[in-house]
């Protein structure tokens, strides 16, 4: 098997064995077992546990943003349009996404609670906000406009958003609640939006 599919198949198994018993679970010759491989091909494919936990903080960061990128990327229309296409790509990504989900502020946990796993943990979070940022920028170039509010920090502000209107569908299952709070999500970025070419001049 090719080493990048080799990899996507531990990854997997990597992901269903912390989904079943907690991130800490993960071991590499857990790994191994759940995958039926053995030892040494999880070593061959990654350096050590913590390139193994980062493979997989990506792989979740990535499927996290798929529906967003495939709403940018299929939309046409206005700048708003597309603001709360991507609004509907967070709810569309949610609902079959809630074990996914939940391991993800799991994994962000055991960052705080284990010493050993805040690296990764922290890799982790900076490769959300990177793709809240890669979103944002491809939206205001979609719209040909930048922010009023520094990139970076938008993108933080809008990942800890995302992450609160998440954490409470997990808990109360309110699909009306949540699916009304990414729009009002969207609404807010908007409302940052300045040097719009079709604003009229005050």
């Amino acid at each position: 098997m090719p080493i990048d599919e080799r990899r996507t198949q531990l990854i997997d198994a990597a992901l269903r064995l912390a989904a079943r018993d907690g991130v800490e679970a993960v071991t590499v010759r857990g790994v191994a077992q759940e995958a039926g491989v053995s030892l040494g091909v999880v070593h061959y494919c990654f350096a050590d546990k913590d390139a193994l936990l980062q493979a997989m903080g990506l792989s979740m960061a990535l499927v996290a943003s798929e529906p967003v990128q495939s709403a940018l990327d299929g939309t046409r229309g206005d700048l708003r349009t597309l603001a709360h296409a991507a609004a509907d790509g967070l709810w569309e990504g949610l609902q079959p996404r809630r074990h996914m989900r939940l391991l993800t502020f799991e994994f962000a946990t055991a960052g705080v609670r284990n010493r050993a796993l805040r690296p990764v943990a922290q890799h982790h979070l900076e490769q959300t906000w990177a793709m809240t940022r890669g979103s944002l920028e491809q939206l205001a170039q979609s719209g040909g406009v930048r922010f009023s509010m520094d990139l970076d920090l938008l993108a933080r502000l809008v990942a800890g958003y995302i992450d609160g209107i998440e954490i409470a569908w997990l808990i109360q299952q309110d699909d009306e609640v949540t699916l009304a709070s990414f729009h009002a999500l969207a609404d807010y970025v908007l409302s940052l939006v300045v040097d719009e070419p079709d604003a009229d001049p005050a």
